[in-house]
């Protein structure tokens, strides 16, 4: 076993690091969370993993977004309201994996460093509104809810925004919230821009 684990390359050891990380943070949480024993997890050494991320943040935003649903997976409801609170209810059971006290954490780390900034918002805030395109606004196009003039960069991704915000915040978004946040704010701001929804 551990002959064939040395020998791992490429996608395979990636994913089985990636893998690692993800049971030493779920075991862990994000205080415990160190690169030995991410490289003890998944029988490699240390220096290995630090070639590929290059500090505990690096490889958890990686193991983050490696984890993001996929557009197909979200539910088509057949009406964008539906769509939407579909694909912000997954997101936020994508969140309560991460928990709050790992996204604070990591929050922290990254408000002091520029370059992982900018790596989390290409990995995560970036990845996470391409879903919401893809899997939503896409099909809400096709389906005559809404026209591409009727979306900004910002309503591209306030679905998202708005419940991370309120899970950093408060630890958990109710059904409820998730709806209220749909019918109150996001739906409003598109039929503000002209969508007859």
């Amino acid at each position: 076993m551990e002959e064939r684990k040395s020998r791992r390359r490429g996608e395979e050891l990636e994913q089985a690091i990636l893998d690692a990380a993800f049971a030493e943070f779920r075991d862990l949480g994000y205080a415990g969370f160190t690169m030995e024993g991410v490289a003890k997890r998944a029988g490699t050494s240390k220096p290995v993993v630090y070639r590929r991320w290059p500090s505990r943040v690096h490889i958890l935003i990686a193991c983050v977004a490696s984890r993001l649903p996929q557009a197909e997976t979200v539910p088509d409801t057949g009406s964008i309201r539906g769509d939407i609170v579909a694909l912000v209810t997954v997101a936020h059971r994508r969140m309560r994996m991460v928990g709050q006290t790992a996204m604070l954490g990591m929050l922290t780390d990254v408000s002091t460093d520029p370059e992982v900034r900018e790596i989390l918002v290409a990995s995560l805030v970036s990845e996470l509104s391409n879903l919401l395109y893809r899997a939503v606004y896409t099909r809400a196009i096709a389906r005559g809810e809404l026209a591409e003039e009727h979306l900004t960069e910002r309503l591209r991704r306030l679905p998202i925004d708005l419940v991370r915000n309120e899970f950093i915040m408060y630890g958990a978004v109710s059904q409820e919230a998730i709806e209220s946040i749909v019918d109150e704010v996001v739906l409003p701001a598109l039929r503000a821009r002209g969508a007859r929804l």
